[in-house]
C-alpha cells in the first residue's frame, strides 16, 4: 500500500489557494507561496499558515499544487521547472504536480514540468464556486474533477480530495478536448443557471423591488430543481409541462412570451427538455 500524503505545496494567493490552505494546514506539512501574500483571505476559523517568499519550500514537497489564474499557469509551471531540476532528488522519487484549471489539461498547462525527470502532472478541478476566506470543511461533497499522466499523481491526487473531504470524478480520458469540452458544459450549466434566474425576474418583475423578490424566488427554484437533477436521469426528475406532455399548457406559454426577449431562451431550453424526455422513451414509440 501506498504511503499515505503527508506534505502539500500550494502555489497561488487566491481564493481556492486560500481554500485548500485553510482545509489542509492543520493537517498537513503545508508550505504556501504568494506573489502577492497580502491579498491572501485565509479563514479565520482555520489554521494559521504563513505566506513562504521562497519557491524552493513549495518545491521541497512531493505534492505540489499550483492554483493560480489560467493565464500565469504556464509561467509558474517553468519557474518550478527550474527550481525542480536544479535541486538534488532521491533516486526513484516522485514529484506530482496539479493545477486546479477546468480549462485545460496539466500535460498541456505544465507541460515545463514533464522536461524534469520524476515529475508526473496533473489537474483537479473544484466544481463549486469558492468565496473569500472559504472555512476549513468547505470542500466537503464537493465534487472535484480529475486528471493525470500518470499513477502516482492520480492516486495523490485522489487521496488529496479524499483529505479534502471531496468526491473525486475521472473524466472518460486525459485528452485536451475531453477536458475542455467538459469545462464548456460546466460553465453551461453555471452560467446558464445565473442567466436564467436573472432573465426570468427581469422579463416578469416591473420595478427593483419586484425584481429583487422574484430573483430570490426564481433563484429557489433553481434550486430546488438542481438538487432533482443531480438524482437524475434528468428525463425521471424533470416536472412541468414539458414532463406531463400537456400541450396545451406549452402552447400558453409561447403566446404570453411570444415577442419577448426570452422568447428564444424560452424555445432553447424547450426544445432541450423535449429531447432529453423524447430520449428516455423506449424504442419504438410507445407512450
Amino acid at each position: 500500500m501506498a504511503e499515505p500524503i503527508h506534505e502539500l505545496g500550494i502555489i497561488g494567493g487566491g481564493r481556492v489557494a486560500a481554500a485548500l490552505a485553510s482545509s489542509l494546514g492543520a493537517d498537513l506539512e503545508l508550505s504556501l507561496h504568494a506573489r502577492r501574500p497580502e491579498r491572501l483571505k485565509l479563514s479565520p476559523q482555520g489554521p494559521t499558515v504563513s505566506s513562504d517568499p521562497d519557491l524552493a519550500g513549495v518545491a521541497a514537497r512531493g505534492l505540489i499544487v499550483i492554483a493560480v489564474s489560467d493565464d500565469s499557469i504556464h509561467g509558474v509551471a517553468g519557474a518550478l521547472a527550474r527550481e525542480l531540476g536544479a535541486a538534488p532528488r532521491a533516486e526513484g522519487s516522485v514529484t506530482c504536480v496539479l493545477h486546479t484549471s477546468g480549462a485545460t489539461t496539466g500535460a498541456r498547462s505544465l507541460a515545463p514540468l514533464l522536461e524534469v525527470p520524476g515529475v508526473e502532472v496533473g489537474s483537479i478541478h473544484p466544481l463549486v464556486a469558492v468565496p473569500p476566506a472559504a472555512v476549513p470543511g468547505f470542500f466537503t461533497h464537493a465534487p472535484f474533477v480529475i486528471e493525470t499522466t500518470g499513477e502516482v499523481a492520480a492516486r495523490r491526487a485522489r487521496e488529496l480530495v479524499e483529505r479534502l473531504g471531496g468526491e473525486p470524478i475521472g473524466l472518460p480520458d486525459s485528452s485536451e478536448q475531453t477536458k475542455a469540452r467538459y469545462h464548456a458544459l460546466a460553465t453551461m450549466v453555471a452560467t446558464g443557471t445565473v442567466s436564467l434566474v436573472d432573465r426570468a425576474a427581469e422579463t416578469l418583475a416591473a420595478d427593483d423591488s419586484q425584481r429583487a423578490a422574484f430573483r430570490e424566488a426564481f433563484g429557489r427554484l433553481a434550486m430546488t430543481a438542481a438538487v432533482n437533477a443531480s438524482d437524475g436521469p434528468g428525463r425521471d426528475v424533470l416536472t412541468g409541462p414539458v414532463a406531463r406532455g400537456d400541450a396545451a399548457t406549452l402552447e400558453l406559454h409561447d403566446r404570453v412570451l411570444g415577442g419577448l426577449s426570452v422568447e428564444a431562451l424560452h424555445a432553447a431550453v424547450r426544445r432541450a427538455a423535449l429531447d432529453m424526455v423524447d430520449r428516455g422513451r423506449p424504442e419504438g414509440g410507445g407512450a
